[in-house]
């Protein structure tokens, strides 16, 4: 299935969050992709208070919003909730206000993300059980969730460097998953194509 590949369409990088009205902080490497209905999200920490986070589904506009469905999640072996966003720009830098709940209660969040070099080009998404790889342009994340089989949580997020997939961000052993170069036949594809 091909998308028209819409605004949000490219890999993002989130630069800084400010949870319930706080100031701006980055505790985490976070690499958004998104093409067609289907995304990626990865959070390796780079700070000891953090945890690592990666979660994958569909997303898209609708009346309230953007909304993401939780398909493949490492906090949860099933599915979550939805998150939903309201979604607006500061000059090149999209901005994402929403609200996600607690133990004690609803938390107002604000994330600042901007696009990455390399957004472009040839596009995947593919989806397996438990499984999914997204591309855009020369980043990809790999995502398999073994745990139901007694095995982990891995995920990776390469990008193109001289005709190769090296890894840039991990979590779990993921060294084994698929690259966008030999993509497994295996997996349904969701959207393909090229965007300019």
């Amino acid at each position: 299935m091909n998308a028209d590949p819409d605004v949000l369409h490219g890999v993002w990088a989130r630069q800084s969050v400010a949870i319930d009205g706080g100031p701006w902080f980055e505790t985490q490497h976070v690499v958004w992709i998104q093409t067609g209905t289907c995304y990626a999200d990865v959070r390796v920490p780079f700070h000891p208070a953090a945890d690592a986070r990666c979660f994958t589904g569909r997303s898209g506009w609708d009346i309230d919003g953007y909304r993401w469905t939780h398909r493949v999640d490492l906090e949860v072996l099933s599915p979550a909730g939805d998150d939903l966003g309201d979604l607006s720009w500061e000059d090149d830098t999209l901005i994402e206000r929403g609200q996600f709940p607690t133990e004690t209660g609803v938390v107002s969040y604000e994330e600042r993300w901007v696009r990455l070099a390399d957004s472009r080009g040839p596009f995947l998404a593919l989806e397996g059980d438990s499984t999914c790889m997204v591309r855009s342009g020369g980043h990809a994340i790999t995502v398999a969730d073994r745990r139901a089989d007694g095995g982990a949580f891995v995920a990776i997020y390469r990008r193109l460097c001289d005709g190769e997939w090296p890894p840039v961000l991990t979590i779990g052993p993921a060294d084994d998953l698929p690259s966008p170069a030999d993509p497994p036949d295996s997996w349904h594809v969701v959207h393909r194509g090229v965007c300019a």
